[in-house]
């Protein structure tokens, strides 16, 4: 991807998150804490870890598979995977997420 595509992509993909809040919060999950981490590949590929503040909650779980779609809509991205750290049962979240 060219340059000057990727860096509008990331533009878009940092919207996205400046934007997306958790259920439970009125701050979004940029500010909250919620991601830890976010990469975006040359390709187009999204990798972003998150921390969820609620674990025993269905609606968080809701929450991060419709950012993913979100993030998949977005002209560009090739693919977006979530991994969750640090919560119990958190293999069950990521192919939750990820399917």
């Amino acid at each position: 991807m060219k340059e000057k595509r990727l860096r509008s992509l990331k533009v878009k993909v940092i919207q996205v998150f400046s934007k997306w809040k958790d259920p439970h919060e009125e701050v979004s999950y940029k500010e909250s804490g919620i991601v830890q981490a976010m990469e975006i590949s040359d390709e187009g590929d999204i990798n972003f870890t998150i921390l969820p503040k609620h674990p025993h909650c269905p609606c968080c779980l809701l929450n991060a598979s419709q950012l993913r779609e979100k993030l998949l809509s977005i002209k560009d991205v090739r693919s977006v995977h979530c991994d969750v750290i640090e919560i119990p049962g958190k293999e069950r979240w990521i192919r939750s997420i990820n399917a």
